[in-house]
């Protein structure tokens, strides 16, 4: 009995589905705290976009200006796989920015990655959602996590939000990142090819 056939085609390999992830950078950003993930993340086969909150230029905290990807309207939680919050003083436009706090709140719903450094983890505290869980953020916004158990940790992961504490904490905040988006081997990789042997 024939059991199969050399002249049919196989079907396509399965290939991993590319991560889409979106950073935010609102005016004041802390400029480490954006390009360590941005940067980290985009050595992967990943979609990594900078999104805009107020405009597609964007000045940070010490007079850099970035140029975004794209803008916060045009971010879906749907189509996103995380989301990032980087610190400094563009941590208060994005808690006073109302489609950021409906997208924040998308994500989190949907169980999907969100992931705040410095002074952002305060953002999500201001959405209770850090209620009765783990967190860490900046020592002079550690208070401004109310209901979170504060960590004076470099990463702190709980379900599905990452924080950090700052800047000194971006590069391990963004291997973390990396090793739920695409697994510790990726992360031991990434690690070792910039060299980071903290």
């Amino acid at each position: 009995m024939l059991l199969f056939s050399l002249n049919v085609p196989l079907p396509p390999p399965v290939l991993p589905t590319m991560k889409k992830v979106a950073i935010l950078a609102a005016p004041g950003f802390e400029e480490i705290e954006l390009m360590a993930p941005l940067d980290i993340l985009r050595r992967l086969n990943m979609d990594v976009v900078l999104a805009g909150v107020q405009s597609d230029k964007v000045v940070s905290t010490h007079e850099v200006t970035v140029s975004t990807d794209t803008m916060l309207d045009k971010l879906h939680a749907d189509k996103l796989d995380a989301l990032i919050l980087p610190g400094g003083a563009g941590s208060w436009v994005l808690r006073d920015t109302p489609e950021v706090i409906h997208l924040v709140k998308k994500m989190h719903e949907a169980g999907k990655l969100v992931a705040a450094i410095c002074a952002a983890p305060s953002v999500l505290a201001s959405l209770g959602l850090l209620e009765g869980k783990n967190a860490t953020a900046h020592a002079g916004f550690q208070d401004k996590l109310a209901g979170a158990h504060v960590l004076d940790a470099e990463v702190v992961v709980d379900g599905n939000i990452t924080t950090s504490y700052g800047l000194g904490g971006a590069i391990p905040f963004a291997l973390e990142l990396v090793r739920q988006l695409a697994g510790q081997a990726e992360a031991d990789r990434i690690r070792n090819a910039i060299a980071y042997r903290h």
